[in-house]
């Protein structure tokens, strides 16, 4: 392709997600999910170098939330956090000076999929793909590994 744009955006693995590929992430209705967009106060999103940054530092001080899905990278490098539809959560922002953009959309429950729409990659949140992430992880794995110890030894 002569005039195509290389990216590798959609390449990044991200701890304690699941990349599902190009395009839009999907609810199992084939719905987008409502999302929150960190803007420079002038309405243009702000760049993160990766989709690992995007995730883990942007969008992830929102896993507590059952709500929070996952994220979108996109070959402009936006990150864009998903949530349940009329979930998302308030954000400090002042209507003069923006510092993120909203949208509500209809997407509910885990990601089951991506458009493969071309701009974006999509991403699901641990949580909701059955995938242990960062400590809990470790945690479950030496209670678990103590549990079965303590079993044999008995």
């Amino acid at each position: 392709c002569t005039n195509c744009i290389q990216t590798t955006a959609g390449d990044d693995s991200v701890d304690g997600y699941t990349n599902f590929g190009r395009g839009s992430c999907q609810d199992q209705r084939g719905k987008q999910y409502s999302y929150l967009q960190r803007t420079n106060g002038e309405g243009t999103g702000v760049s993160f170098p990766s989709a690992e940054t995007c995730g883990r530092q942007e969008c992830e001080r929102f896993g507590n939330l059952e709500a929070y899905r996952g994220f979108e990278y996109s070959v402009a490098k936006r990150c864009t956090c998903l949530f349940d539809i009329d979930e998302i959560p308030a954000v400090p922002n002042d209507a003069n000076n923006p510092m993120y953009v909203s949208k509500m959309d209809n997407g509910n429950g885990a990601v089951t999929g991506a458009s493969g729409t071309p701009g974006a990659y999509c991403y699901q949140f641990g949580r909701n793909s059955g995938v242990m992430t960062g400590s809990m992880g470790g945690l479950f794995s030496a209670t678990l590994l103590a549990s079965a110890t303590m079993f044999m030894m008995f």
